[in-house]
């Protein structure tokens, strides 16, 4: 009876544990301003929404190859019926849920071995860790965290008891968690580590017998799987939209190299470095067949082996995509190495010799050797909410503070995990865990920052479904150097009026959105490569381009990118005009250059106002000739009016040339046709 009192208890705690981090997590989100990520979120969110209204994995009407097919199920649900605001709302709730709930899993697999109390623990810590953030954005972490330690857990349970039940679990769950992100591939080399770290942890090569039916199902299931996607389309199909990942000539063994030892200390700021020490002593213990207990033997197998292959499979997809670490492709090796954590507490922290130095050397070397420079950095934000709290530190301490503060601590951490007294073990959980609360606190309030900043320099002030309220249907998006890659992404992501997409063509693709190349002619017809011209009844184009037709509605400039407009096409897209090269703001610099391209170009003047500034020379020059120019002091306003050029008979386009020798702003320039 006070078993069973012990487990209610504990159970009854667990329960809040997850309602109390949902509700947190929730409550944290609400001030991030999802989607932020680009094009991640966005495309996520559009798949979902494609997905729940029964169009398929698809974004402008097109389908796009495979990233994943739950994860876009999951954030679609809350957004049928709703507005988008609603269905991000909705989603964050979800996922907070989600990932809290990861918690019980853990238990689960702590408790048969720990005892209920001691499995609170890595409960606990699973529901701590910064990379809960991603609870308030739009990413498959958010399903990918609980799906991989499920299917951990069951391939944990698998090493131990191989039963026919065992073995399907496992396999549905991996199924499971391919279906979420492809990344679980990575699963199958799992198994064969683990089932050989279990062989030599019992001296025999019976998990391998054990486990025969797993192993033949997954063999002809990928001989399946790599049929069918050659027969599909090649071999480039085999990973859908990951493809890019087999090109084994864009890999080097050193940055591949360099990628795993960052990786590896990665995981420490993910962890807090106690916990691996912990896992390193019962992997040691059970490599010298000193582990009597099967459910440890399998735990430790898992644990070791999903952390090594994980390290391996995204230090090598980094070393090629990301100049830092990604944090949130490894979350999930965090919770299996808790519930190691979990047990060598559980036990009295045993720290046999020489193991204890040889694994807290092992877990210090490549913390210790982890480049701040490189990894704590604003750009790794995103992908490493963990690095964030290092970033802040050193924003106030300089770089060489941050290095010996993080020195000193991480130092200090694995000092403690081999000297601290075995009676104030529960002391280093506090230790974990209240360094996971602090962390988690800095990375969530610095990405409520960051998206608020990213969402004030997409749309200003305006709403973001500013497009859909204007009335506008049936839009074109038109892309041109003028505005910052994603922001294409959030309006697509905000305004369902926006049904194509086109740039020109020295704009780079900006991903796997359908996308047509256009180009103007000299009349201003915007035609695509096959020469056909765009027809559209609206179109939103950056503000430095104007339309022929009328204005709908415009958000305006920030200081970063330049604001956009919506018009009213009359036939075919014609621009009327271009600048090219002014600020956001409409200032030109000294030795910076303006053109001002005018399409179909007649009989009229180029009408500016230039603000002084600097009082430095300004010019415009057209055909190579200056025809105006002034030195306007600061403060003073030139309003010069510039006919075009005799030859401009309306079939070409006019360039007039903006020049300065120090700062000038500007706040009208607009050709007035003649007539």
């Amino acid at each position: 009876m006070p078993r069973r009192q012990g487990l209610d208890r504990a159970l009854l705690v667990l329960g809040v544990l997850v309602l109390t981090s949902a509700s947190v997590r929730f409550a944290l989100s609400r001030g991030v301003a999802a989607p932020w990520i680009a094009p991640d979120e966005q495309l996520y969110g559009l798949l979902g929404r494609s997905l729940v209204n029964g169009e398929g994995l698809a974004v402008l009407g097109e389908g796009v190859a495979y990233y994943s097919v739950l994860y876009p199920l999951l954030v679609g649900l809350p957004f049928l019926g709703t507005e988008p605001a609603t269905g991000v709302t909705g989603a964050q709730a979800l996922q907070a849920l989600l990932m809290s709930a990861t918690a019980v899993p853990v238990f689960l697999w702590a408790r048969p071995v720990t005892g209920p109390r001691w499995a609170l623990v890595p409960a606990l810590l699973t529901v701590l860790v910064p990379g809960l953030a991603y609870s308030g954005l739009l990413m498959s972490e958010a399903l990918y965290y609980p799906a991989a330690v499920v299917a951990a857990w069951a391939l944990a349970r698998c090493l131990c008891d191989p039963t026919p039940g065992a073995q399907a679990l496992f396999l549905g769950l991996l199924a499971l968690a391919l279906a979420t992100r492809l990344q679980a591939v990575g699963f199958v080399a799992v198994l064969l580590v683990a089932l050989g770290l279990l062989s030599a942890f019992e001296r025999s090569l019976a998990p391998f017998r054990r486990l025969f039916p797993t192993l033949a199902l997954l063999g002809v299931a990928g001989i399946a799987w790599i049929g069918a996607r050659v027969a599909l389309g090649g071999v480039g199909e085999l990973l859908g939209a990951y493809a890019p990942l087999t090109e084994a000539g864009e890999y080097s063994l050193g940055g591949v190299a360099r990628s795993v030892s960052w990786h590896a200390g990665a995981l420490a700021l993910v962890t807090v470095a106690i916990p691996l020490v912990a896992l390193g002593v019962l992997g040691w213990e059970a490599l010298r067949g000193r582990e009597r207990d099967a459910r440890v033997r399998a735990l430790v197998a898992t644990a070791v082996a999903y952390l090594t292959v994980t390290v391996v499979e995204v230090s090598a997809f980094a070393s090629r995509f990301v100049d830092h670490v990604t944090e949130r492709q490894l979350l999930s090796v965090a919770p299996p190495v808790f519930v190691a954590f979990a047990v060598w507490l559980r036990r009295g922290l045993p720290r046999p010799w020489p193991a204890i130095s040889i694994v807290a050397i092992a877990v210090a070397a490549p913390t210790l050797l982890l480049p701040l420079d490189r990894v704590a950095t604003p750009s790794a934000a995103a992908d490493a909410p963990s690095t964030i709290p290092l970033e802040k530190l050193g924003q106030h301490m300089g770089e060489s503070g941050l290095e010996a503060v993080y020195a000193g601590v991480a130092a200090l951490l694995v000092a403690l995990a081999v000297l601290i007294p075995r009676r104030a073990g529960p002391a280093l959980a506090a230790i974990v865990a209240l360094l996971l609360v602090g962390a988690s606190v800095v990375a969530s309030h610095e990405l409520r920052d960051r998206s608020r900043e990213t969402r004030l320099a997409t749309f200003a002030e305006e709403p973001r479904n500013w497009i859909d309220r204007s009335g506008a249907r049936d839009a074109t998006l038109l892309l041109t150097s003028d505005r910052l890659w994603p922001s294409a992404w959030h309006e697509l992501f905000w305004n369902e009026s926006i049904t194509r997409l086109v740039r020109l063509p020295e704009v780079e693709r900006i991903g796997v959105v359908p996308q047509a190349v256009v180009d103007p002619g000299p009349d201003g017809v915007l035609r695509t490569q096959a020469g056909a011209p765009v027809e559209a009844p609206y179109v939103a184009a950056p503000g430095p381009v104007l339309v022929v037709g009328e204005t709908v509605a415009s958000a305006p400039p920030t200081e970063e990118q330049h604001g956009l407009t919506v018009w009213r096409a009359q036939g075919p897209v014609r621009l009327s005009q271009r600048v090219v090269g002014l600020r956001p703001n409409g200032d030109l610099h000294g030795g910076e250059r303006a053109d001002v391209r005018v399409y179909a170009c007649g009989p009229g003047t180029l009408e500016l106002t230039l603000l002084g500034k600097q009082g430095a020379p300004t010019r415009v020059v057209v055909d190579g000739a200056v025809v105006a120019e002034r030195s306007v002091p600061p403060g003073g306003v030139w309003r010069p009016s510039v006919p075009a050029p005799p030859s401009a008979d309306g079939s070409g386009t006019c360039v007039f040339e903006l020049r300065t020798d120090g700062l000038v702003g500007s706040t009208r320039i607009e050709f007035v046709r003649a007539g």
